[in-house]
């Protein structure tokens, strides 16, 4: 497959799956798969949310003082321990208007849609495939996040 019909069908497929189907065709070339659909045979349709809990704001304070414009700044003081976001196909995009920080969104968002596609978030790393641990890149307060992909049959 040349260059240029690739990226044609891969826009197509990506713009349909926004769209909210499990299954994306593109002039009949099926290039995005739900696994998890294929597994629940049998009629049943699943669908995926993806669970984002804060674990830890951690905060320091030597860095902050040594390098930042305000050495007091503290933990981020956007999010909370134990804050929880649920994240479907119709508020990933729309996750950032107000609700979440926009560097720590640019960090974890992949995997988020990966959970959302049904993939799987960190295979071999994680002692679940369904769940990984990521953080913001914020060196002198960082924050901690949980990301759990939740299966849901209709």
């Amino acid at each position: 497959m040349d260059r240029r019909k690739f990226f044609k069908l891969t826009g197509v497929s990506a713009l349909a799956m926004t769209a909210g189907s499990n299954y994306s065709f593109a002039n009949g070339a099926e290039l995005f798969y739900d696994r998890a659909n294929q597994a629940a045979g049998k009629g049943k349709t699943v669908t995926h949310k993806c669970k984002i809990t804060v674990l830890k704001r951690k905060c320091y304070q030597d860095l902050q003082k040594q390098y930042l414009s305000n050495p007091d700044a503290g933990p981020c003081s956007l999010f909370y321990d134990g804050q929880e976001f649920l994240v479907d196909r119709s508020n990933y995009f729309h996750l950032l208007d107000g609700k979440f920080c926009a560097e720590a969104w640019d960090c974890i968002s992949r995997y988020v849609y990966a959970a959302l596609q049904g993939g799987s978030i960190m295979r071999g790393w994680t002692n679940d495939e369904k769940m990984m641990i990521a953080c913001c890149n914020d060196g002198t307060r960082p924050v901690i996040f949980k990301l759990e992909r939740i299966d849901e049959e209709e």
